[in-house]
């Protein structure tokens, strides 16, 4: 059995835990700091971080504007979610929010608002439908080899974007207006990441950019309870 563990993003919990169950005998946790998650991630083989709110600017050295939604508490509590796995080094997926929590631990930095400073409209169309784009993949990105292609359509339903990337990562897959739309840890980690912009869990499967990006992750898990490959992948980046 699988075990992996979920940042509690309240009512769209279920979407994760849907997407990540097509995964053979994979167990999903909802982790919150009332249920006193960050403990239980020493049971845990992974790491998922959720969409949700914006990431509070003064963690990357930024001013706040109108355009910003922040929940500070959640912030501290996927930071030590990230601190915690690290630890462990279990692999973690970051999705949307999870890409730009991820970024900015990591010494990164966040776009503000696309739309108000470089015109560039990644929002959803409405609450009940995402705005869709092309993306192009790296050639030599593990996500590539995964997804079996080096462009396609992914949804999108974001106003921030990662700037400034940060250490130990490295992009992967950029929007047709430059915007990051997937991230890579570059091996100098304890843990293996793969971080998206796009929603995988709220797209059709079918879609390599979702099921793709599951099986990376799904692959990273598999490797993380064999000891014998995660002990041979770590001292091949050590």
């Amino acid at each position: 059995m699988l075990r992996i563990g979920i940042s509690d993003c309240g009512e769209k919990n279920a979407n994760y835990e849907k997407f990540l169950r097509r995964i053979t005998n994979a167990e999903v946790e909802v982790l919150s700091r009332e249920n006193g998650g960050e403990r239980e991630l020493e049971k845990l083989d992974g790491l998922v971080l959720t969409g949700g709110e914006d990431v509070s600017p003064e963690l990357y050295g930024d001013w706040s504007d109108e355009t910003v939604h922040i929940n500070s508490e959640r912030d501290g509590f996927e930071y030590l979610l990230i601190e915690e796995a690290l630890k462990k080094g279990i692999p973690i997926l970051g999705i949307c929010r999870g890409l730009q929590i991820g970024n900015v631990y990591f010494g990164g930095t966040l776009i503000i608002d696309l739309q108000k400073y470089f015109n560039r409209n990644h929002k959803a169309i409405s609450e009940d439908e995402d705005r869709y784009h092309k993306v192009k993949l790296n050639e030599s990105s593990q996500l590539t080899n995964f997804i079996e292609q080096e462009d396609g359509m992914v949804n999108s339903a974001h106003h921030q974007a990662a700037e400034r990337i940060g250490r130990g990562l490295k992009v992967v897959a950029r929007a047709d207006d430059g915007t990051v739309e997937a991230i890579e840890g570059n091996g100098e980690l304890p843990s293996r990441i793969v971080l998206v912009q796009w929603h995988p869990e709220r797209m059709q499967f079918e879609n390599p950019f979702a099921h793709g990006a599951l099986n990376l992750f799904n692959s990273y898990l598999t490797d993380y309870q064999n000891l014998e490959n995660y002990a041979q992948w770590r001292s091949k980046n050590e």
